[in-house]
């Protein structure tokens, strides 16, 4: 899976003019000229080996240029009008100006405009700068300060006494100028050191902090971005996590450990339940958007009975069959619903709750609240969906 698959994938799912002049004839010109709909977009990514995670990543890296526009030719435009049709020249459409007109562009916004009320999906966190702690009158005998606590904390690292090596790389750090001649820098190690550290005593939060301000000092040193990546998914920050080895890898790409990093990091995302759920909803979406647009109205809720874990629903097809398992396959339901009707259904379903037939909780067993669901639903130019699932106990949960 590269960006050049999908840069591939965006040029067979490109519409052409044709497209533009019999808006009747869509699904036949597509088969006629190699165009993909939503459908087999979604099956391309998944013979490519795109999760949905992998896709909305990657995707940021293909670039399509627009297609030039046409120029007016006053000559020809001429002789189009002794024949009676300047008028149809004119007006006649050209090619789409736009770069991001096909199903792969709309598939991407899609899933990146995705919005689940439990579990929330991944996004970006605020960034917070942390303390400075150098130095800013550093002693005379700076230098030997710190070499000697940078060995104490080493050795206590070895010894496995995270707390002391803590402490000694704080000292350490604590005692440098932030300041000095290339040839004594060691600040970018000290924090990456005590960054290592800190993760060993799971103070993730901190480990990430010094991982940072590693990076800060040192953007071309290997090693930090380790540490972020490292730092980043002991938090569950997989998707940050994969680009921070993706950096490392492309300052060191004879190291094969980076691949691996990220194939590991990869499979603890996919493995997530809220990468589960965008991954299912992405296998749903061409259902989800028929049935929504036939219903054509933006109060009702489209309800899915999902007969199935999603556990098994939510991992990708390619993973599984690369797992010696086949892919996983379920009787699915559509209904859709006015908004009083789901309401009503709802409040119904809560008073005489029965957990094998439909869901009462969400997908950490917390339960459903209508003023919750009413706050949620029914933003504008977003499409309700509620979908129930089966947990790895059986019992139906909700996915709104």
């Amino acid at each position: 899976m590269s960006a050049a698959d999908l840069h591939r994938l965006v040029h067979r799912a490109t519409p052409r003019v044709e497209d533009v002049r019999a808006p009747d004839r869509t699904d036949f010109i597509r088969r006629e000229h190699g165009h993909l709909p939503l459908r087999e977009v979604v099956d391309a990514l998944d013979a490519l080996e795109f999760s949905s995670a992998s896709f909305l990543r990657q995707f940021s890296e293909v670039k399509i240029e627009k297609p030039a526009k046409p120029e007016f030719n006053e000559a020809e435009a001429c002789v189009l009008s002794e024949k009676g049709r300047l008028e149809r020249y004119a007006t006649t459409p050209a090619a789409p100006e736009k770069s991001d007109d096909t199903c792969v562009h709309q598939l991407h916004r899609l899933l990146e405009d995705l919005r689940v009320l439990c579990p929330c999906l991944p996004s970006d966190k605020k960034q917070e700068a942390a303390p400075q702690e150098e130095a800013s009158s550093p002693t005379s005998d700076w230098k030997e300060v710190v070499a000697d606590e940078k060995a104490k904390g080493s050795d206590a690292f070895k010894q496995k006494d995270f707390r002391r090596a803590i402490d000694h790389y704080t000292r350490a750090i604590r005692a440098s100028p932030k300041e000095v001649e290339e040839e004594l820098k060691t600040l970018h190690t000290l924090y990456s050191n005590r960054s290592a550290a800190r993760l060993q005593v799971e103070e993730a939060e901190a480990a990430l902090a010094d991982a940072r301000l590693c990076v800060q000092l040192a953007p071309s040193w290997p090693k930090g971005y380790f540490r972020l990546g490292t730092s980043l998914r002991q938090l569950q920050r997989f998707d940050e996590a994969i680009e921070a080895f993706i950096a490392g890898r492309s300052l060191e790409p004879e190291n094969k450990d980076w691949e691996k990093e990220v194939e590991k990091t990869q499979q603890m995302l996919e493995a997530s339940p809220a990468a589960q759920v965008r991954q299912l909803i992405m296998q749903l979406l061409p259902d989800i958007l028929a049935t929504w647009f036939r219903a054509a109205d933006p109060e009702g809720v489209l309800q899915i009975q999902v007969n199935g874990r999603l556990r098994d629903l939510g991992a990708c097809k390619w993973r599984r069959l690369r797992d010696g398992a086949q892919p996983a396959k379920a009787q699915i339901r559509y209904a859709f619903l006015h908004k009083k009707g789901y309401l009503a259904n709802l409040a119904a379903n809560l008073q005489s709750p029965s957990p094998e037939a439909y869901a009462v909780t969400d997908l950490e067993g917390k339960p459903i609240k209508i003023p919750d669901v009413s706050a949620f639903f029914w933003k504008t130019d977003f499409a309700s969906v509620h979908i129930d699932i089966k947990d790895d106990d059986g019992a139906m949960k909700a996915i709104l």
